[in-house]
């Protein structure tokens, strides 16, 4: 029987369809690094899950009450739905935005190390994306969630880390 890790990577290959941004890279391989560098951080399973499955709902099509239904517990669900942007909003940045205000309502350092994990990534695949929206994520996002998780993250291993992939891009 496989575990939940396996079923959620199982999930993610299936239904994260396409390729990352300006590459030809398989768009799913981001949810496994973000869940092996949660991993590598030394977080409990349910935040590695979660982090596997961070992109289900948004890149996936499938909604956290799916999710649950699949044998998924409900604090990885709610880590799930933390980190995901909700798509009633329109324009990205804003939705962005609006689940930066989301993550700092709910307090939760699990949630915060999610999204710092999935931010690094993305800057360190940055170099494939248009000029705008690399140059938006390295001067805008990443400074603006260090800057929001400082009190909760900013000793952890995982916050300093995205600090430094920030800085070796700058």
């Amino acid at each position: 029987m496989a575990s939940l890790l396996e079923k959620a990577k199982a999930l993610v290959i299936e239904r994260i369809p396409g390729t990352r941004k300006g590459s030809d890279e398989p768009a799913y391989l981001h949810s496994i690094r973000v869940s092996e560098s949660l991993t590598r951080f030394g977080f409990p399973k349910h935040v590695i899950i979660a982090g596997m499955l961070h992109d289900i709902t948004e890149d996936g099509a499938t909604p956290p009450e799916e999710l649950r239904g699949m044998g998924f517990s409900d604090r990885i669900v709610e880590l799930v739905r933390l980190c995901t942007h909700d798509d009633m909003i329109e324009g990205g940045d804003r939705r962005w935005v609006k689940m930066m205000a989301r993550l700092i309502d709910a307090e939760d350092a699990e949630a915060w190390a999610i999204k710092i994990a999935d931010l690094t990534d993305n800057l360190k695949s940055s170099g494939t994306l248009a000029e705008d929206r690399r140059r938006f994520m390295r001067e805008a996002k990443a400074p603006f969630l260090l800057r929001l998780s400082w009190n909760t993250m900013g000793k952890m291993p995982v916050w300093k880390k995205l600090k430094s992939v920030l800085m070796s891009l700058s």
